[in-house]
């Protein structure tokens, strides 16, 4: 099915580079250039060593030499930069609502984008339009560039099928994801190693690689999507858990019961409650994720969505911190950039509620994935696994 020459095993197709190569490619990346002699002082290999490293980075196409630079004595330094095209990946973004599908280039940045939205994650239409958007993709990169995709990237929602009732799907209508492997399907069908995350951990590790919001190395992080999600960012990697639902802050419950159930966040801050707000009220939801002013009637919508989600979120952060003792949390959305600053600074103003006594001063901040947060993130699990060094 793919235009992609593979004869590996793609179960054991993503496997690290060695040490010395992935800490000098971290280490270019970090300081977005570096010449083989401050390459040589970082790592602390000999010139030697770290010329043919970089030699060999290079001839493999995932460094390329920059213009030489004079200074006052000695040779001119030519740096090594990070090419973007010595290798690509694919990410999928699986969600209650739409799929996502991209390519990313090696300098991180996404070169193409495609999303689909439904009423209802449907196994197999979700699965077959992954996998013709994925072959369409790379038809457009060419044989070539197609030739040089690493891997794929898969950031999928922890128990989809249980969600079924909270976003009125039919019964029994989700009930193929119990038993459906997307991942073991896609390597299939494409020969291509697929790492997986769940989607808000997934948003969280663009938040911490490519987000220019903050340089901070652990934070929590808040996604609020069709529900509300989180990640937790420990000491520059994202932190998984055992079962890689660490974090899963949506379910956080927001007051202590003695006897029935108890309200989670996710009945409070997610823009599922909200687009059915607005529809009782004859309004399109698309309007909150425009930028686009609001009519009267969206911002009574919205207004009354905020005052119940702001205070969940903030009460949400004062939890973390009390576990955590980080000095950022993050909070991200799929709102429109204008309410997603309107919430976050909502947010904030519903910390002065809550008594933080014992606990170390935070700051709230905005991520700024937005709405291509959780794809931007899946793109970025097959660098993780295979190029990526903890520069701790």
């Amino acid at each position: 099915m793919s235009l992609i020459e593979s004869t590996t095993d793609p179960r054991l197709a993503l496997v690290p580079r060695p040490e010395n190569e992935r800490l000098i490619l971290s280490l270019v990346r970090e300081h977005r250039g570096m010449s083989k002699a401050e390459i040589a002082r970082a790592t602390g290999l000999s010139a030697q060593s770290a010329t043919n490293i970089v030699n060999r980075l290079e001839a493999e196409g995932l460094l390329m030499a920059g213009k030489s630079v004079r200074g006052k004595v000695g040779q001119p330094s030519k740096p090594y930069l990070i090419n973007a095209e010595g290798a690509l990946t694919i990410g999928v973004k699986v969600g209650r609502q739409s799929v996502e599908i991209a390519t990313m280039g090696f300098d991180y940045e996404i070169i193409e984008h495609r999303q689909f939205r439904y009423e209802y994650p449907v196994y197999e239409a979700v699965r077959d339009h992954i996998f013709a958007a994925m072959q369409a993709l790379i038809d457009d990169l060419g044989p070539a560039r197609a030739r040089r995709i690493l891997g794929v990237g898969l950031a999928l929602p922890e128990g989809l099928s249980s969600w079924e009732s909270a976003i009125g799907a039919p019964r029994g209508l989700m009930a193929p994801w119990d038993e459906a492997d997307l991942r073991a399907e896609i390597e299939a069908a494409f020969g291509l190693a697929v790492s997986k995350m769940n989607d808000a951990s997934a948003a969280c590790l663009a938040a911490l690689k490519v987000g220019k919001t903050t340089e901070a190395r652990s934070f929590l992080y808040i996604y609020v999507g069709t529900f509300a999600g989180g990640g937790l960012a420990i000491d520059g990697r994202v932190y998984e858990g055992m079962s890689g639902n660490a974090s899963a802050i949506g379910s956080l419950p927001m007051k202590v019961v003695s006897s029935g159930p108890g309200d989670q966040l996710i009945g409070s801050a997610s823009l599922q409650v909200l687009e059915e707000k607005a529809a009782q009220a004859g309004i399109d939801p698309q309007v909150f994720y425009q930028d686009a002013p609001l009519s009267a009637a969206a911002e009574d919508v919205l207004t009354a969505w905020e005052a119940v989600a702001a205070p969940a979120l903030a009460f949400s952060f004062v939890a973390g911190q009390a576990i955590l003792d980080v000095e950022v949390m993050v909070l991200d959305t799929s709102l429109a950039h204008a309410l997603r600053a309107r919430l976050v600074d909502a947010t904030i103003a519903a910390l002065a509620h809550y008594d933080t006594r014992g606990l170390r001063p935070f700051r709230i901040i905005a991520g700024d994935g937005g709405v291509r947060a959780r794809s931007i993130g899946s793109a970025l699990l097959p660098f993780q696994a295979v190029t990526e060094y903890d520069l701790m």
